[in-house]
């Protein structure tokens, strides 16, 4: 069963650009890993320091061996110092029973 996860960064106004250029990277080294379905970056519209993912992940061992990935531990300190508040990230599954037809 596939497995949703999103993920909301608020980066300080001085760090923005530096953050999203990281998330960049991570980004496309995430879209090479086995099980991943959707990995895409997103800005906020009404507070462009808010940036963040959606994800979907093939099943729970796909994301938790995302979880572990070197792209994704490295450099987790530095990324941290340039957020505004800790990142929220809320993992879910689809409410509606099967996979829907579009969309997550």
């Amino acid at each position: 069963m596939t497995v949703n996860v999103v993920a909301i960064f608020h980066a300080l106004p001085e760090h923005r650009d530096e953050l999203k250029r990281q998330l960049e990277a991570m980004a496309a080294a995430t879209h090479q890993e086995e099980g991943c379905l959707l990995y895409a970056l997103q800005q906020g519209t009404e507070d462009p320091n808010v940036l963040g993912f959606v994800e979907k992940w093939e099943s729970e061992e796909a994301l938790a061996r995302h979880q572990q990935a070197d792209h994704i531990r490295n450099g987790a300190d530095e990324r941290n110092a340039m957020m505004a508040q800790p990142a929220v990230v809320i993992t879910t599954r689809n409410a509606s029973e099967g996979e829907w037809p579009v969309g997550l």
